[in-house]
Formats: C-alpha cells, sequence, structure tokens
C-alpha cells in the first residue's frame, strides 16, 4: 500500500480539517520519512499463510509439550456478514492451532448464510456455532457468543482477521509461569494476557504497522486502547465485569479492558512480547481507514471518561489530533499548586532524609538552570499526573535546537538508560505517536522533573512500587 495511495490522501485531507495545514503538514512528511516496515510473503511459492510457522521442530515442539495443567480456551468471534473467504481464513487460523485444547464460538448476527454455510462447510467439531435472530450491535453478539463459552480464560477475535498458529501455545507458555499451589490447590494468578499485534492485507500477503507494546501501562491505556488484540482473559473475570457494554460500540474492547484491569493488580496482568495476531487491513476496516468509524473515537473517550469516574478520579478528556488517542486532564487545585516546592537538583541533593521527611511540601519541581520551560501550565500538567497514587515521579518533553532531546527514558538491551526518540523533528510524533503522549518509562530528565515527596525512599531512590510518568504536554527547552 504505497504512502500516496488514494486511502492515505483521504486521511491526510481529514486531518488537516481537523488540524489545520502546518500540523498536517509535519504529519505528511514524519509518514514520508518512515521506513518501510512491511513483510511480503508473495515469493512463498503459493505455501498457505497458516504454514509459515519458524520450522516444523518448533510445531513439533509445541504440539508435544507437556504442561501441568491444560486450560481450555475459547476462542469468542462476533460475526456479521463476513463474506466466505474471510470467515474461512479466521476458522483455518484457529483450527491449525499447535496448542489444541480450544473451542471456538462463533455468534453469526448477519442476514444471509454465507456465515453459516462456510462454517458447515468446514464441519469441525471444535466450532460452536448460534445464528442470532436479530444484529443487536458488536457488544450484544460478543455477550452472545461469551454465553457458549466453557473454557477456563476466553480469547478475543475479531470475525475477519486471524491469529498465528502458535498464538494459545505462547498463552499457555505464561500461564504455566503462572501456576502456583495454595493449600494443595492448584491456582492461576494471571487473569489477563495480551500480545503484541501487526496489520495485513486482504489476500495475507503483506504484513506490517507492527505494534510492539508495553507491558501493563495504566497511564497510555488512558490514552489509548493499545492492549487491544490479542487479548485474552480469565473467564471468570469477563463474566464478573459484565461481558460487554452496548454504549461503547465500536470502542467496546477499551471499556471491557478497563473494567477488567480495575480488578486487577499488574503482576496478574502480561504481556506476550510477540506478535500473535494479524489485524486484517480492508477499506471498510479502521485499521485501514479510522474516518470509517469516527463513532468509535468518541466512545473510547467516553470509555476513559467512565473509567476515571468509577476510580472517582476528577479529570477531563479530550480528543488529540490523532484519531483513538486521547488526553487526560487531572484537576488540581490551587492548594495543590501550594504543596510544590522548586529547587535545582544539586539542592535536593543536599536535604537530609529528615530534612526532607520534616519539610512542609508534599511535591519537588526540580527545575535546573540550563532548561527553560516552554508550557505555561507545565506545573499543572507534571502535578496532576503526579496526584495519582501509582506515580511517584513525572517529567516532560525536552526540546534542544528544534529537535527532540528526550520523551522519557528507556532501559536498553544492555541495561543503560537511552533517551526516547533523540534527535526527532519536535513536530514529529514519533513511533505509535508515543512521543507525544502520557505513558510509564524507566526514567525521564532530571533537569526538569517532579517527584512526590512520600514515594522517596530513606535513601533518596524511588520506591518500588511507585512509577515514571513521561508527560509530552509540559515542554522544557534546553539553554
Amino acid at each position: 500500500m504505497s504512502k500516496l495511495s488514494g486511502e492515505n490522501a483521504k486521511r491526510l485531507f481529514s486531518y488537516i480539517k481537523r488540524n489545520g495545514i502546518k500540523a498536517s503538514s509535519y504529519k505528511a512528511i514524519e509518514r514520508l520519512l518512515e521506513k518501510p516496515n512491511r513483510t511480503n510473503i508473495a515469493d512463498s511459492q503459493g505455501e498457505d499463510v497458516f504454514d509459515l510457522i519458524s520450522d516444523k521442530e518448533q510445531e513439533e515442539y509445541e504440539r508435544e509439550m507437556k504442561f501441568t495443567h491444560r486450560y481450555k480456551f475459547s476462542v469468542i468471534v462476533p460475526a456479521y456478514e463476513t463474506g466466505t473467504r474471510r470467515i474461512k481464513e479466521m476458522i483455518f487460523s484457529v483450527l491449525s492451532q499447535t496448542y489444541d485444547n480450544f473451542e471456538l464460538c462463533i455468534a453469526d448476527a448477519s442476514v444471509s448464510n454465507e456465515v453459516e454455510e462456510a462454517v458447515k462447510s468446514v464441519n469441525s467439531d471444535k466450532i460452536k456455532y448460534k445464528r442470532l435472530p436479530e444484529n443487536n450491535g458488536i457488544s450484544e453478539n460478543t455477550n452472545e457468543a461469551l454465553k457458549m463459552a466453557t473454557g477456563e480464560y476466553v480469547v478475543f477475535l475479531d470475525h475477519d482477521d486471524i491469529i498465528t498458529r502458535n498464538a494459545l501455545f505462547e498463552v499457555m507458555m505464561v500461564l504455566e509461569k503462572g501456576l502456583k499451589t495454595e493449600s494443595g490447590i492448584l491456582t492461576n494468578g494471571i487473569k489477563l494476557i495480551y500480545s503484541d499485534e501487526d496489520k495485513c492485507n486482504d489476500d495475507l500477503t503483506e504484513f506490517f504497522e507492527c505494534n510492539r507494546k508495553p507491558d501493563f501501562d495504566i497511564n497510555l491505556l488512558r490514552t489509548n486502547n493499545y492492549i487491544c488484540h490479542m487479548l485474552t482473559v480469565r473467564r471468570e473475570l469477563a463474566l464478573k465485569c459484565g461481558g460487554f457494554n452496548k454504549e461503547f460500540d465500536g470502542s467496546q474492547d477499551h471499556d471491557f479492558i478497563f473494567r477488567c484491569v480495575e480488578n486487577l493488580s499488574r503482576d496478574e496482568i502480561v504481556h506476550i512480547n510477540k506478535v500473535l495476531y494479524h489485524w486484517r487491513s480492508h477499506e471498510s476496516s479502521t485499521a485501514t481507514n479510522p474516518e470509517s468509524k469516527l463513532y468509535a473515537y468518541d466512545a473510547g473517550k467516553r470509555a476513559v471518561k467512565a473509567h476515571l469516574q468509577r476510580l472517582s478520579i476528577e479529570a477531563d478528556v479530550e480528543d488529540t489530533p490523532h484519531l483513538g488517542f486521547y488526553r487526560v486532564r487531572y484537576k488540581v487545585s490551587a492548594t495543590d499548586l501550594t504543596k510544590i516546592k522548586i529547587m535545582t537538583l544539586d539542592e535536593l541533593k543536599s536535604l537530609s532524609s529528615d530534612e526532607l521527611k520534616n519539610s512542609d511540601f508534599e511535591y519537588i519541581m526540580v527545575l535546573n538552570d540550563n532548561i527553560k520551560p516552554e508550557s505555561a501550565d507545565y506545573f499543572e500538567e507534571m502535578l496532576g499526573l503526579l496526584k495519582q497514587e501509582e506515580t511517584g515521579c513525572v517529567g516532560g518533553l525536552v526540546i534542544n535546537k528544534g529537535k527532540i532531546e528526550s520523551a522519557g527514558y528507556s532501559i536498553d538491551e544492555n541495561g543503560e538508560l537511552k533517551p526516547d526518540f533523540n534527535g526527532l523533528n519536535k513536530h514529529f510524533s514519533g513511533y505509535f505517536n508515543r512521543a507525544k503522549i502520557v505513558r510509564e518509562v524507566d526514567g525521564v530528565c532530571t533537569d526538569c522533573m517532579m517527584v512526590k515527596k512520600s514515594a522517596v525512599d530513606e535513601g533518596g531512590v524511588l520506591k518500588k512500587d511507585k512509577i515514571v510518568v513521561y508527560c509530552p504536554y509540559s515542554v522544557f527547552k534546553r539553554v
């Protein structure tokens, strides 16, 4: 799919209408400068896409793996006028799994008989099929498929997408590690699992836009449904949460994930750092054309608002220039602002633990002389994030000579902290817009950071149960 295709031209025109010519120009330039990220299997000489596993030895290893407990998975698929080819490709991607303890639950709300006939033609005893009397929307249709499930874990799959042959095996490997025995009873502390994903063209010959995701990040989830696919949830948790809510159709999975994670601790949520899900991209899908379902982004914004309200967190939720990405503005009072002490990093280091503990301020704004705030409300933005219980430190976006110096820091493969998006044009958004959205990071620039006093231990180190957050709306310029 060319970067200058008609589809991308439509998206750019819509972006201009929403955000203006200047922002759109930078967006277009950034897209044109992106390195191609596509895999083409056209040279596979007609080999079936579902046979493209690493090698036969690996497949045999996966099929013969002896697990302590063989969990049963229920793959949940709400179908609606999918088309024979697409529904069969989805079905075959499930039936060809190297781990075989599963059932495929299809709730079909189609008017035509195409899906039903395709299911019958496959003729597998692993498929549970239910023809729904009417189409009640994606949430209600998903709930009907969920009612059919008998597995201990449910896996959610869109009717025209596919999963890799090792998808359920990889989830089983996670569950195997989560097993423990309590009072002689085998239990599992893992309740929600998600994987990386990519997109594929309609005929499954190209795979692109690989989404490498971070481990669980509540701030990123409030910005964007980055978890998305492939999602696996303990069935009892899915039922406890009440399944899917039709009020959020279009972003029903975002709302559902929020309601799930609100009941979980971080160690009950696992990210699989492998692509297990291929999101099919065609004309009517949001994968290709986000403009095709603008209502979904409004539903996503309402899902974030509802989540914050359930947690009694006062905040406003706004759209950003990027569809499906949101900005949360946490409420900060005038009294909150009086609890901040501004100092340089050297001043902070000179304080003893007793002096820090007995001080009358709650938050410390480190602002060194070699940096200058560029945004007027940087205080409010950082403090709003820092007030959240899990947050111990917040840092901003640092600009140097028109380029990003740091948008947070990440630990690299050598265990060293490296600045994220270093050298990127300050107008660009970076990989999946992560240079310009709130997210958890491993570190921030110590020249301009805000720290919660109670989150620092006696040795002056951030407590292990507190996280570091990057805030792109607090912008600083190197001087």
